[in-house]
């Protein structure tokens, strides 16, 4: 009997007796997978669990990208996932940790989803500068994952151990703080303003900063968050569409109305306002205030 027959059947004695006379733990059926996988299928928990003991990896690949691993965490399968934790220790230094799914995914990339904590708590030690450097099919590290899952433990925790993950960047140069300003992930956005070096005005392929992302999602909390930590209102995104226009067209009132009211606010400053250039030239291309906005504003005569 082959392991993959015993695999579906559930007996420990039988699986015992193949591996004895010399079957291979990990072999691959027709379909290119393994008979941890038609464990999992047949939901032979007990099996599943001796099976890793006694050397089988989970993290052994299938013949098309993948392994159990991702199909645990991508049906949620918490018995499972369980005995993945329980078990770590055996399969924790196996050859193939780094494999990765359809998407380039690895299982790090995975393991900061919400349902998958238990999983990250125990792979989390593993992590190197050379796993973080890893990206999936859309640019993202696995910092830059836990940025879009709103992981803010973990986010921490990568900032604190591995201090250059700011850098990263996804395959359409959006650095984390583009990631949570286009996501309204504002108390994200608080913390990366706080603890980041990030610089405000970057842009991404596109040409949009995180300010004009956060506009452009109708963002509030971090479009505040990003005036407030000295992000300049007068720019322009893509397709050369400003911020107020963008505002207008979407009908996003309430941020427009928030934009105004900081331009305004620094406006009274005069020339103590560092965009202050910025500002009027913006004013005049874009002309975003009513007369009577710029007669508060106190910018009649430079406009």
């Amino acid at each position: 009997m082959s392991l993959i027959n015993v695999a579906k059947s559930g007996s420990i004695e039988e699986w015992e007796s193949e591996i004895r006379a010399g079957a291979d733990p990990n072999e691959l059926d027709s379909y290119g997978t393994n008979p941890l996988s038609w464990m999992f299928k047949m939901e032979n928990e007990d099996l599943f669990r001796y099976a890793i003991l006694q050397g089988a990896d989970p993290a052994f690949p299938y013949r098309t990208p993948g392994n159990v691993i991702f199909d645990i965490i991508s049906q949620n399968k918490e018995s499972f996932l369980h005995i993945l934790v329980e078990t770590f220790s055996v399969w924790k230094h196996s050859p193939h940790l780094l494999t990765r799914d359809k998407n380039g995914n690895t299982i790090f990339h995975l393991s900061v989803f919400e349902s998958a904590e238990p999983l990250w708590e125990v792979i989390s030690d593993s992590l190197t500068e050379e796993v973080l450097s890893l990206r999936n099919e859309e640019g993202r590290s696995v910092f830059l994952e836990a940025i879009t899952e709103d992981r803010m433990e973990i986010v921490t925790n990568l900032i604190l151990k591995f201090p250059n993950v700011i850098e990263h960047k996804d395959s359409e140069g959006k650095t984390a703080l583009h990631l949570v300003a286009e996501r309204n992930l504002y108390d994200l956005c608080s913390y990366l303003l706080e603890e980041g070096d990030f610089s405000l005005e970057s842009k991404d392929n596109l040409g949009n900063t995180a300010l004009f992302l956060a506009a452009s999602a109708d963002a509030v909390e971090c479009l505040i968050d990003l005036l407030d930590a000295g992000a300049n209102p007068f720019v322009w995104g893509e397709n050369e569409e400003s911020i107020t226009r963008l505002l207008d067209r979407e009908k996003f009132g309430h941020s427009l109305k928030t934009w105004k009211d900081f331009v305004i606010k620094k406006a009274i400053l005069g020339a103590g306002y560092s965009h202050r250039e910025e500002m009027i030239d913006y004013i005049k291309k874009e002309k975003p205030f009513k007369p009577e906005e710029l007669t508060k504003a106190k910018l009649v005569d430079l406009i």
